[in-house]
């Protein structure tokens, strides 16, 4: 988030978004987080927390149905097994070319 407070102050609307299987508290308070740290930065977020067990279609979908112009987001790699097993988000958003990416790690 911090490479990109310089942009995110330029939108008109910000979300920050989240997909779990099963959310919890945790979930909610780690998105706030975000949210709350945008704030001192004069962005203002909403927060979405989206229950699915597909994350990276769950994603993909709300971004498209929210016409989202810039999705921000970190890529965080496991091993090609681990992935294959149990899914990722980072692939999926890297091959959907409707999605304009800034990614930092």
């Amino acid at each position: 988030m911090t490479d990109t407070v310089p942009l995110m102050a330029m939108a008109n609307e910000a979300i920050v978004v989240t997909v779990d299987s099963e959310p919890s508290d945790r979930t909610g308070a780690g998105i706030n987080d975000v949210a709350t740290f945008m704030a001192t930065h004069g962005i203002t977020a909403r927060t979405e927390v989206l229950k699915a067990d597909d994350e990276s279609d769950e994603l993909v979908d709300f971004l498209s149905s929210a016409n989202a112009d810039l999705v921000v987001s970190g890529a965080y790699g496991h091993s090609r097994i681990r992935e294959w097993v149990f899914g990722g988000v980072t692939r999926p958003l890297l091959d959907d070319s409707r999605l304009c990416r800034f990614m930092s790690s």
